[in-house]
């Protein structure tokens, strides 16, 4: 498989650059940047290594993958505040349900793929109540039950770009 251009490549050459790149009313998201590298190293909803076990961790974490390919979520995704879901590099697809993002702050979400989401209330990124500092950039989403981004009740700060 041919590797995929990396976004933002040009900034330098620290992974977390991509934080300073935010623009809009969610410029200030920082996401991981003061946490821990997170790899995901498998395609399995949940379990050791998975996107959902990195996405429940309370501390900030940048979320890499060591894979590429598409991760089927049985539920919605619930991150938690302080995080980077960062897809650069891989090609990632979410398929079943969508992200939740409820009640967080700072997070980043760039370069996923969401596709073919079912069932009832199901967007591929929900940004439920008082939710703030959001960016989500070079994402493609498509073909969701419920609707593609859902943003509600006091939630600021948020920009979707590219």
């Amino acid at each position: 498989m041919a590797s995929v251009p990396v976004p933002y490549s040009h900034v330098d050459c620290s992974l977390r650059a991509l934080a300073g790149q935010a623009q809009g009313f969610g410029r200030f998201a920082v996401g991981g940047l003061h946490g821990d590298l997170y790899h995901v190293t498998t395609l399995s909803d949940d379990g050791p290594g998975s996107l959902r076990a990195g996405c429940r961790k309370k501390e900030p974490l940048w979320i890499v993958f060591e894979v590429s390919g598409t991760i089927e979520l049985s539920s919605h995704l619930s991150v938690s505040s302080y995080k980077t879901i960062d897809g650069r590099g891989q090609r990632i697809k979410l398929t079943g349900k969508g992200l939740r993002l409820k009640e967080c702050e700072h997070v980043i979400i760039c370069n996923l793929e969401f596709e073919a989401g079912r069932g009832h209330d199901v967007d591929a990124i929900q940004i439920k109540p008082n939710s703030n500092h959001i960016w989500i950039d070079r994402c493609s989403l498509k073909d969701y039950a419920d609707g593609l981004i859902d943003i509600t009740r006091e939630s600021t700060n948020i920009t979707i770009s590219r």
